[in-house]
């Protein structure tokens, strides 16, 4: 359990009775809160298993509290202030709540923008809760956040909250140059893992590729839905973690892959996608990566492969390419 959970079960005599909507759910705990409240939730992250999962929440009628965990940019917490402000008509209580260190002191200023009467209810586990009126704004739309990524001819589409918003990264754009400088299998089927803005998926549904791409984020999953249809690119995208919509077997897979869990760093999911990954490839089919080059990867990698090479690298990234 997060410690901004703990901090929130401090105070269930205050949900006591009421019907509560948490918003951006980070913890998986958030689903069976022991409070004498109702609680709806709602993620981004496929992996919490929210009533709502979808880049923007809505407000069911009953609900008279939002509870708010702290976004892990000041992008998304505005995107999901101006939102929330957008959906309701009167007043409405709201809470903020996060990591001392992790901002939340800084994100008054987004918060105090939209909320009237802000106050710190409560400070512990390193943590801070603040609380206020949430004031009705003006109705939101998720196109009207969005910003223009180029990728060569093409552009993808991106919204708060996606991985690298509004730009290309360069361990994207050191692997998209990988792709070009080898000589890939005849165009198939491929997987696009953690798709983001979909800048791997329409640049190989352009080459002839038929692209599944996913991604555990909603939001992002509607980005890469929309860099298709912005460049008349087909393509399949959907929600899941990691390879779990997937059936049956492809020529290539292509990822890059995060290191972060919400706000922590970690190396378990890029290690359980390179073990699972071959069980997702025909003989002969090939993944490639692009990491952090400081990444202990090419161990993991040796274990789950017969081939692997370095593609491509720089003094930050390097890109592997792995065989069955």
């Amino acid at each position: 359990m997060e410690n901004t959970t703990q901090l929130l079960l401090r105070h269930s005599d205050e949900m006591a009775g009421r019907h509560v909507l948490v918003v951006e759910a980070n913890d998986v705990a958030l689903m069976s809160l022991d409070v004498d409240a109702q609680i709806h939730v709602h993620a981004d992250d496929f992996t919490i298993g929210a009533q709502q999962w979808s880049p923007v929440p809505s407000i069911p009628d009953e609900v008279d509290l939002l509870i708010l965990p702290l976004p892990k940019s000041g992008d998304r917490l505005r995107f999901l202030l101006n939102g929330l402000a957008g959906n309701i008509e009167q007043p409405m209580e709201i809470w903020l709540v996060g990591p001392a260190k992790g901002g939340v002191k800084g994100a008054l200023k987004h918060f105090d923008i939209h909320v009237d009467h802000s106050e710190l209810v409560d400070s512990a586990r390193h943590c801070k809760l603040y609380r206020g009126m949430l004031q009705p704004g003006e109705k939101q739309t998720l196109d009207a956040w969005g910003e223009l990524i180029k990728v060569d001819e093409l552009t993808a589409v991106s919204y708060p909250g996606v991985f690298s918003h509004g730009r290309l990264d360069e361990g994207s754009r050191l692997l998209l140059d990988a792709l070009q400088a080898h000589t890939l299998p005849k165009p198939g089927k491929v997987i696009d893992v953690g798709c983001g803005a979909g800048v791997l998926t329409i640049t190989l549904a352009r080459q002839g590729w038929q692209v599944q791409a996913m991604d555990v984020s909603a939001t992002a999953v509607a980005a890469c839905k929309d860099s298709l249809e912005r460049n008349g690119l087909q393509g399949q995208v959907c929600g899941g973690d990691l390879f779990s919509p997937v059936s049956g077997r492809v020529d290539m897979i292509v990822t890059n892959p995060p290191f972060h869990d919400r706000r922590l760093r970690t190396t378990d999911i890029t290690r359980r996608l390179i073990e699972e990954a071959p069980g997702y490839l025909k003989e002969g089919g090939e993944m490639w990566l692009v990491a952090n080059r400081e990444l202990p990867y090419v161990q993991w990698l040796d274990e789950a492969f017969r081939h692997v090479q370095v593609a491509s690298e720089t003094n930050r990234f390097r890109v592997y390419r792995a065989v069955v």
